[in-house]
Order: structure tokens, then sequence, then C-alpha cells
């Protein structure tokens, strides 16, 4: 391929890039229709280049890649042989095949920085637009009538917009902490830029009231304070005891509901449909359930164990349009279990704990002292924001989420380029040696 069209082919990659980590916030028909398919079909001409697979190969971890290929395809797989394609409800996973368009066109520093600026570019507008939301209805919001506590997001849905705001969130905080510029003039400007930010999107995620947001947030943020300095453990701790009193009632009567979970009807539900889902899995356990047989499973369970009106009432009767509802179990684990068994669990499971030894195998921070700063905080940012995808599917569908998918899928890629930085400090030390 000549180099000139070849540059320029690599240019409108990257912007495709961009594109797709800013429509995860502002337009899923732009990001689904237009972004990610223009950026796969670049992709796919760049890959007619010899020098172009050889680059690409050596910015993957081959194993890593072969593990996620079968996560992405072994349910296509069991589905094909276990009544087709179409007896599995959607064809989301697929998404994570833009992990190596990714791979190939955000190929340094630079161009990192550049993707998380412009992903951060188009969150502020969601919380900005958010905040005004709850300005306006803050009336509604502080007097909630019943079990019904409205909670804030603008453009995504409201879970959506909690589970991506704590992963912003947490990656705000790593900077803020971790990052340093040799400039003392501009470290002081954007340390200013990163606690306001980090200020909001705090305040945010609290006033949308997500409970398992809540739970995630305990251990991910103790771990970058952690990772900060030990000391600093107690102080934090401290400091969510002081301002959980400190919470006005409409956010702290909705904290109660996590253990008194059967009188709230969003926790209750959860309960049921994982009760539905584990006597599901032992009738079908090796390849999991067509859907439409599940749903038919479903709805004689719950009028078997006497629930049927309740997740009638509270779940199905405003959400009966979407076939997803009938089999949607909230846990992204159960959900996969269901969906394609013990077999398709397993390579699930094999591609996350491959994930976590990545991460694992990756320890700048051990050094920051002599490291990039910006090494450091993308490193802790990304472990924690992994560590907080991986809690929030315990009680969402993540695997059957647009956004979460890709939002997933920008993880493993800062994660792929950490691993792909770790190797080259490695070599360079060799060759010292």
């Amino acid at each position: 391929m000549n180099k000139k069209i070849n540059l320029i082919i690599n240019r409108i990659g990257f912007a495709f890039c961009l594109l797709v980590g800013m429509a995860l916030f502002l337009s899923e028909k732009f990001e689904n229709n237009v972004a990610i398919r223009v950026l796969s079909l670049i992709f796919i001409i760049t890959m007619f280049s010899r020098e172009n697979r050889k680059t690409l190969f050596k910015s993957l971890d081959i194993e890593f890649s072969i593990e996620l290929l079968l996560f992405i395809f072994v349910p296509f797989i069991i589905a094909y042989f276990d009544g087709g394609i179409d007896t599995r409800l959607d064809n989301y996973i697929l998404r994570y095949l833009i992990f190596f368009p990714f791979v190939f066109f955000v190929k340094d520093m630079k161009k990192v920085m550049i993707l998380l600026k412009a992903t951060l570019f188009s969150a502020t507008i969601v919380m900005i637009l958010a905040t005004f939301n709850f300005i306006k209805d803050y009336k509604e919001w502080a007097k909630p009538v019943g079990m019904y506590y409205p909670r804030i997001t603008a453009i995504l849905t409201v879970q959506d917009f909690a589970n991506i705001m704590c992963i912003i969130l947490l990656f705000l905080m790593s900077f803020l902490l971790f990052y340093r510029n040799k400039d003392n003039k501009k470290n002081k400007i954007i340390k200013v830029f990163l606690f306001i930010m980090t200020a909001l999107t705090l305040f945010l995620v609290i006033v949308n009231r997500s409970k398992m947001v809540y739970i995630c947030l305990l251990p991910t943020v103790f771990y970058i304070i952690f990772k900060k300095r030990k000391r600093y453990i107690l102080v934090a701790i401290l400091i969510c005891l002081g301002g959980y009193f400190a919470l006005p009632n409409s956010i702290t009567d909705r904290l109660q509901y996590i253990v008194n979970y059967e009188k709230d009807p969003s926790s209750n539900l959860r309960v049921i449909f994982w009760k539905t889902g584990l006597e599901a899995f032992k009738q079908k356990p090796v390849l999991g359930w067509q859907w439409e047989d599940r749903k038919d499973f479903n709805l004689k369970y719950y009028q078997k164990i006497g629930v049927s009106e309740y997740v009638h009432q509270n779940f199905l009767d405003r959400l009966s349009e979407w076939p997803i509802y009938y089999v949607h179990t909230h846990s992204t684990y159960l959900q996969f279990l269901l969906d394609f068994g013990i077999v398709g669990i397993l390579f699930l499971v094999i591609f996350f704990v491959s994930t976590f030894m990545k991460a694992a195998s990756i320890n700048f921070s051990k050094n920051k002292e002599n490291i990039d700063s910006r090494l450091v905080a993308l490193e802790i940012g990304t472990k924690a924001a992994l560590a907080a995808w991986a809690i929030q599917g315990i009680t969402d569908i993540n695997l059957n989420n647009k956004y979460m998918i890709i939002t997933s899928v920008i993880l493993l890629f800062l994660l792929n380029y950490l691993w792909k930085e770790k190797i080259k400090l490695e070599k360079g030390q060799d060759e010292n040696e």
C-alpha cells in the first residue's frame, strides 16, 4: 500500500476511534450505524497491507487475542448448533472486535491521551446536561414518593449513566492523584481542572442513587487511595462514614434497601430473577437456553412461586415490548451462563482470568518516581475501572448492553497498551544490562 495513502487511512481510522469514544455518550445511532461500521471497514482495508498486519501483531498479546476471539465466537457456535443464531437475542458481543482497530490506530501515548480527552469532552457535555436536569427536577428528586426514587441522567439511561460515570470518576481520581506535569504552572492548572471534574462527577454519581455503583466505588476508590498512600485509607474510611451521615434522607433512605431488599421492588426483583435463573440452569446446564423457551419457563416459574403479578406490575408491564426483559437476570454472569451454558461460561471465565492476570502483571506504580506519570495514572485508573465494570456486572447484564461493551472495549485497549509499554520497558532494561 502506498505510504501516503496508508498514512491518510491511518489518520481517518484514528479519527473514527475518537468518534466511537465520543458517540458512547452523545449518540447511540451514530455510533452503531456510522462510527463502528466505518471504523471496522477502514481497519479491514488497512489489513490488506502486509506491513500493517505486522504492525498489528507487534502491538498484540497473541495469547490474549486468541482468548478474546474465542470468548466472542464460541457463543455463536453454541447458538448455531443449538437451534440457530437467532435463538439468542442479540449479537452485541461482536462489538468486542473493535478492540483490534483501537490497538492498530491508537498506537502511542499522544494518541491515547487524545482519545481520553475526546471521551472526557463528550462525557462533560452529558454531565452538564445532567446537572441542569438535576436543578430542573430537584423538587421531585428531593421528595421521592413511595418506592419511586427519581434518578438523574442525560441522554443515557439512568443505569448506564451511573455505571459509565463511575468509571470516568475512577480515571479522574487516578489522574488527579498520580499525574504530574513538568511545568509547575501547567501542573497546577491541570490539577484544578481534574479536581473540579472529579467533584462534579462524584456529585452526579451520588445523586443518581445507584446502589450498585455505591458498592463498586468502595473497593475501587480505596484501591486508588491505597496506591497513593497506605496511611490515607483510614482517612478515606472516616470521610466515607462522615459523608454518609451528611447525605440527605432522599439518598440514605434508598441505601437501606441494599440489606432490606424485600421492601424494594428494584432489589427484590433481582433476587427473584436470580432464583429463577438458577432454577433454569438446572434444566439446561450444558449449552444454555433458546430465548423463547426460557421466556416460557420464566413466566411459568413466576406463577409457580407466586410472584407473577408482582413481576408484571413492577417490571414486565412497562417493558414487555422488548423480548430481553422476559429473560432478564440482572446479572452479566448468570445471563451468559443461561444463554450459553457451562461451555460458554468456561470461555468467559478463561478470558476474565487472562484479563486479571494481564492487569496484575503491569506495575508501573511500583517505581512511579522514575516512570512517566501518565503511565502510572493510566495503570491505576484502568485496573480500578475494570474491577468496577466486573462488579457492576453482578447486578446488570453488561454483555447485553451496547454502552457497557464499548466501555469495556476501551478499557481492554488501554490494558493492552499498558502491556505493550511494559514489554518495551523490559526490553530496554535487558538491552542496558
